[in-house]
């Protein structure tokens, strides 16, 4: 699982550009959602929000960034790239299809707690691992499409680009005080050390964990990190994750 990890926190430095363009030119948010990502089903890439007509888009299938001005675009091969040559390009970029380069900025409010490392190759391993993470992306982004169209208030699904979890939030009120969190993330120190699926309770008051009946699939975190989560160890088909969410929220719906 270490190369695994190694190739999404390489993503996950790319997709800081993406965050940055957005938040270079859009108005904040409450929710600081101008930042934040897409997932792109037909492109296997991540992109960023639009611009006028503009968008930074990052290929996880053949590894281009490419700017779009509609229908229009410019790309670029990452392969060997270093953060100021890749910086470098997206302001010319951007200039040439009239966005201020000078109004971009890296001001995001957090910093990653690791190293910008960038793709010097990929081999056959990278491919079969970059393909897995495509399709994790996929399934995540389709399932919590589908649970969006049940609840009467929801979030967008966002990638975030501080944690690069693909999350969703179903509110079960109009205050938007209680509701749950499902989505997929990268690995981390507080939840696992792989990616995984995971699904998360909030409410204004306590919840009620105990006696909790076990998962069919998945498995109960309790500590720092409250809810369920699926490790991405092996291949699991989408009807296996959206019975997860589900499975979550039926069990923690009485305990609100």
């Amino acid at each position: 699982m270490d190369l695994t990890n190694e190739i999404q926190n390489k993503f996950h430095h790319l997709s800081q550009y993406l965050a940055a363009f957005s938040n270079s030119f859009l108005p904040k948010r409450e929710d600081d959602s101008q930042s934040a990502l897409l997932w792109s089903i037909s492109n296997s890439a991540l992109q960023s929000q639009k611009v006028e007509r503009i968008f930074l888009e990052l290929s996880y299938q053949d590894f281009f960034l490419r700017i779009y001005n509609g229908k229009d675009f410019k790309e670029l091969d990452l392969l060997g790239l270093t953060k100021s040559g890749i910086d470098s390009w997206i302001r010319e970029t951007i200039s040439d299809f009239g966005l201020p380069a000078s109004n971009f900025h890296y001001n995001l409010g957090f910093q990653l707690n690791t190293d910008f490392d960038t793709f010097v190759a990929i081999d056959n391993d990278d491919e079969k691992i970059i393909l897995k993470l495509i399709e994790d992306r996929n399934i995540a982004q389709k399932i919590l499409e589908e649970l969006k169209k049940e609840f009467k208030t929801t979030s967008t699904v966002y990638v975030w680009p501080h944690h690069f979890d693909t999350g969703l939030l179903l509110y079960t009120n109009e205050t938007r005080k209680k509701g749950y969190s499902l989505g997929y993330s990268k690995a981390d120190n507080k939840v696992c050390d792989q990616p995984y699926y995971y699904a998360q309770a909030f409410s204004d008051k306590q919840i009620d964990y105990t006696n909790l009946e076990q998962l069919t699939t998945g498995q109960w975190v309790f500590g720092q990190w409250q809810g369920a989560i699926i490790p991405t160890d092996r291949p699991y088909d989408t009807k296996t994750i959206e019975e997860f969410y589900r499975a979550f929220i039926a069990l923690i719906k009485p305990r609100f």
